[in-house]
């Protein structure tokens, strides 16, 4: 995590955060990984997104603290983080990744392999 441009929560502080918030316009992606100290493949799923994401430049939050969904997503409305992605156990079971716009409300299923062609049109237009 030493760009605040890519930051996992669990290994982030506070000034960090503040830094990324303040100085650089926030996040333009959060990555909600339900459950990863238990399942590993939703680690594996969301480390996979995460590098790819930062490939491309985006500047990506990753709550990993394993915490209750609630707990997240309030997390990420509080940052004003526009586009988050829930990769959980049954999603990844699926094949998909969950995808809201906190602006809009939109929700969506994505294949977990179009997710980053996803992000990109998606971010990038809006």
């Amino acid at each position: 995590f030493l760009d605040s441009n890519r930051m996992y929560l669990s290994q982030s502080n506070i000034k960090l955060l503040r830094h990324q918030m303040e100085k650089e316009g926030g996040f333009q992606i959060a990555l909600a990984p339900m459950q990863p100290a238990t399942f590993y493949e939703v680690k594996l799923a969301t480390d996979l997104l995460y590098q790819q994401l930062i490939k491309h430049n985006f500047r990506v939050l990753v709550d990993d603290r394993g915490q209750r969904p609630k707990n997240i997503f309030k997390i990420i409305e509080m940052l004003d983080i526009r586009h988050r992605v829930v990769i959980s156990g049954r999603s990844i079971s699926a094949g998909v990744c969950e995808y809201k716009d906190l602006k809009t409300d939109e929700f969506q299923k994505i294949n977990l392999t179009d997710c980053l062609h996803f992000l990109k049109n998606r971010v990038n237009t809006l």
